[in-house]
């Protein structure tokens, strides 16, 4: 008898930390190049105590580097929801050639590969965010850059490919392009017509944390 009201004791201690443990806030993983790192201390500020928010140090880069790495960024992580943007990188422009660091049939087979590899690493509902849009002549006359290292015309390809490939294996779309064009470029991004300005990671990172909230029907 001593012995089963000890039990009764403990376990009565116990449950509250099992309900707390039960009630911890779902995991969120943002993943993506520097638009993401511009954006993601936003996301996590927005959805401080209705979702943990993680994302990897480091850029995220191009695509082919995105799908190396996946199992290293989710190694040991249940997220409920990833939301990634990938693709900045994928159509850098190469000072000699002019031509993109990934063609778009590389780009379309990669992107697969990251959806495909996502499902089999994770349970998790995944949000592709489509490519911000940029400012050539800002590129052209940043002392950065000094001369254009992506184009809209590129973006609006790779993004088209990207929605097409999302509608077909069932990902939803973060439009953060016609976001982007909605609010007005020339004040969300830098002097280098490429990254975000404070107030394009405070209408960014907005975004982003009401689609994740959509996904995680939080209000």
């Amino acid at each position: 008898m001593k012995c089963s009201r000890r039990f009764l004791v403990l376990a009565s201690c116990l449950m509250p930390f099992v309900a707390a443990a039960a009630e911890s806030p779902p995991l969120v993983v943002l993943l993506g190049d520097s638009i993401r790192m511009n954006y993601e201390n936003v996301v996590k500020d927005k959805l401080k105590g209705k979702a943990e928010v993680w994302s990897p140090k480091e850029n995220c880069a191009h695509s082919a580097h995105t799908l190396v790495n996946l199992e290293k960024w989710l190694a040991g992580r249940k997220p409920q929801v990833v939301h990634i943007n990938v693709g900045l990188h994928d159509m850098y422009l190469d000072a000699k050639t002019g031509k993109t660091r990934h063609t778009l049939a590389i780009y379309d087979k990669n992107l697969r590969a990251i959806f495909a590899k996502l499902s089999r690493l994770t349970d998790t509902k995944i949000v592709f965010a489509l490519t911000t849009a940029v400012i050539e002549k800002r590129q052209a006359e940043s002392k950065g850059y000094k001369r254009v290292v992506r184009r809209n015309e590129d973006v609006d390809r790779f993004n088209s490919r990207a929605r097409e490939i999302a509608k077909e294996l069932g990902v939803a779309v973060n439009d953060l392009n016609a976001f982007m064009k909605q609010s007005g470029p020339e004040k969300l991004l830098r002097e280098d017509g490429i990254h975000l300005t404070p107030a394009g990671c405070e209408t960014l990172g907005g975004k982003v944390a009401e689609m994740i909230r959509q996904q995680l029907s939080l209000q």
